[in-house]
């Protein structure tokens, strides 16, 4: 359930995100039409990054406010193959 609350929260972060760079691209581009494309590029893309910290944020703003303890360890248990412990050797 908490990870489809932070994907819901990180879509509408983006979606917000991408529409205040678009309203910045179309102002630059009345004032300087060969810089529009260049500034929507960078922000099209910085939105992407910059929104999954805000969004997590809020998501858990939000699991906390239903009453909820957010989960924050990784699942999988020792199953999990994407750490390698380290062997002490004598």
């Amino acid at each position: 359930m908490q990870s489809a609350v932070l994907l819901a929260t990180y879509i509408v972060t983006v979606i917000a995100f991408q529409a205040v760079g678009f309203l910045i691209s179309q102002i630059v581009d009345g004032q300087w039409p060969g810089a529009s494309t260049l500034v929507f590029l960078v922000l099209f893309m910085a939105a992407f990054g910059l929104a999954w910290p805000i969004a997590v944020r809020i998501a858990e703003w939000f699991i906390r406010r239903a009453g909820y303890t957010v989960q924050t360890e990784q699942s999988g248990g020792t199953g999990r193959t994407d750490h390698v412990r380290a062997v002490r050797r004598k």
